[in-house]
């Protein structure tokens, strides 16, 4: 083998040398970079689920606040229940503005009868129909109003707790929606990662391949080509000199 020959070889071979160890070197950086990539996607995953557990937690007073309120709120619009039946005798009579108006009157009329020393007489007894029945008339209406106001308020003192849970539960919802879209989002950029470095070391076991084949096919055609050479115009078979009158037989000049 000459010096050429041997020169040729150890170029390719140092060429295809140079190009395995550039593309294991690339494929390590991208395997390293993969990883790093799904540690950190993984990281984050952890503390958007320690983030979307402790915002939960938060709301969970309120959450349970609000199932209690509107727990009651469907109690009492049951039939015949508190929110859900008609203004009644016993409801005027119980009201606090009519007792106290009817034992005040009545107090009144006996005093003043007592007074004038007929305390269970016939008089006094009529003076305190007509009184109470005369301050029924009166404050009926108000203690309506008073009745009505009042279990108004306490419907919406219960409405509002009970809104105030939902809230809490809609936020939570939205939290669970964009913890599921983070999630989402982390697994593609996980795989994107991951496929990329798949592709690129691919590429790389791609490129060491061509560059063995480069190196053994440009050394193949050079001992090819010197054994070609070699039959051509080896020992014992001279090639014959070129004249113009040897280049085309038979074709004069």
């Amino acid at each position: 083998m000459s010096f050429v020959a041997v020169a040729i070889g150890a170029s390719a071979a140092i060429g295809a040398g140079a190009s395995i160890i550039s593309g294991n070197k690339a494929a390590k950086a991208q395997r390293e970079a993969t990883d790093q990539t799904v540690a950190l996607q993984r990281d984050q995953n952890a503390e958007a689920a320690r983030q979307f557990d402790l915002q939960r937690a938060d709301l969970a007073p309120y959450r349970d606040a609000g199932a209690i309120a509107l727990g009651q709120i469907g109690a009492g619009t049951a039939a015949g229940s508190e929110f859900n039946r008609p203004f009644t005798v016993a409801d005027f009579q119980a009201d606090p503005g009519y007792e106290f108006t009817r034992s005040e009157g009545n107090r009144g009329i006996e005093q003043s009868a007592a007074a004038r020393g007929g305390a269970l007489s016939g008089g006094a007894l009529k003076a305190l129909n007509r009184f109470n029945s005369g301050l029924a008339d009166q404050t009926f209406n108000g203690a309506f109003d008073r009745y009505q106001n009042d279990l108004g308020s306490r419907y919406n003192r219960l409405a509002g707790i009970a809104g105030t849970g939902q809230q809490a539960v809609n936020s939570g919802n939205q939290a669970s929606q964009v913890y599921v879209n983070n999630q989402q989002e982390g697994v593609n950029n996980t795989a994107n990662a991951i496929t990329g470095g798949a592709n690129a070391r691919a590429s790389q076991y791609v490129n060491t391949g061509n560059a063995i084949g480069s190196a053994a096919g440009t050394i193949g055609n050079y001992f090819g080509t010197k054994a070609l050479i070699g039959s051509m115009g080896g020992a014992g078979n001279k090639a014959m000199p070129y004249t113009p009158a040897t280049t085309f037989r038979g074709v004069r000049n």
